[in-house]
């Protein structure tokens, strides 16, 4: 006897290899390798400069380069990469929310970019990481650094079902912080007791997050509305079909795939948009093009 849920997550997995051509032959001005970002117990990460973004809908050309990691996991299974990058999705979609709603003041997740059947590619964030959670001052008194919007960036997403909160210290000196990327990181010879809150969360693998399907599935249902009021137009329904995508759970039919592929290229495309008219929004020679 087969598994029902295998055979779901089979044809999930066969429906995006059948529609989504992979793109294997980059020339040398599409992406530019820059260096090695770091490799952790999940994945390697290339940091890029790219002006091609293949995904699922189709590849999508920038005028200007965007700085950009490269993640390829070590496990490979099929789809992987496509996979990361709607966990990515969800994560951002749902901060967007929480920014909207002013549960904080600076955001503190990338975006992503695009995917192929094994990595993912996403927005690089510039910084530093390993920064202390605590320190011994001269008189032996234990301070704790309080890292601004940490405690409240890390409940919002677990009342919505998703733990940041784990995989955030090195697991040979729980002292020190770990993937977390701060920004504008002052000299910590200070002996600061607080760090400005200008940092970014990165690494969303199996190990270093936690989704609680049925718990997130609930949120969604029971905020609909105010989902609804505070992301774009379709934006809401997007992160709902993304969950059921990745759920393994829930059944995703086959038309809903279709609409899930078009409402993510429309999702990158904006994001790209974004990030590519930065700073030059009048500039007629900005545009994105699709194939």
């Amino acid at each position: 006897m087969t598994d029902p849920q295998v055979e779901k997550q089979r044809d999930k997995n066969q429906y995006f290899t059948r529609n989504i051509p992979e793109i294997t032959v980059e020339r040398a001005e599409e992406v530019l390798y820059v260096c090695e970002g770091g490799s952790g117990d999940e994945a390697n990460i290339t940091v890029q400069l790219r002006t091609k973004f293949p995904g699922i809908g189709g590849t999508i050309f920038t005028y200007q380069a965007l700085p950009v990691a490269l993640r390829t996991d070590f496990d490979y299974s099929p789809q992987c990469g496509h996979k990361m990058f709607y966990k990515h999705a969800v994560i951002k979609k749902l901060e967007d929310y929480f920014f909207m709603k002013g549960a904080y003041r600076y955001p503190h997740v990338t975006r992503p970019l695009g995917s192929t059947d094994d990595s993912y590619i996403y927005e690089w964030a510039f910084g530093t990481d390993g920064f202390p959670w605590e320190y011994i001052e001269t008189d032996g008194t234990r301070i704790y650094l309080d890292l601004e919007e940490w405690d409240r960036f890390v409940g919002v997403f677990s009342e919505a079902g998703i733990d940041l909160a784990i995989d955030c210290s090195d697991p040979n000196d729980g002292r020190i912080s770990k993937n977390i990327i701060h920004q504008l990181c002052y000299s910590q010879a200070a002996n600061l007791r607080s760090l400005n809150r200008i940092w970014k969360r990165v690494d969303f693998g199996d190990r270093s997050i936690r989704f609680n399907f049925e718990k997130l599935e609930k949120y969604l249902v029971e905020n609909k509305q105010e989902l609804g009021v505070n992301l774009s137009p379709g934006r809401f329904e997007f992160l709902q079909l993304a969950c059921q995508y990745l759920s393994p759970q829930r059944d995703i039919k086959e038309k809903d795939l279709g609409k899930l592929e078009q409402m993510t290229l429309d999702y990158r495309s904006s994001t790209l948009a974004h990030l590519n008219t930065r700073g030059v929004e009048s500039s007629p020679e900005i545009a994105l093009s699709i194939t």
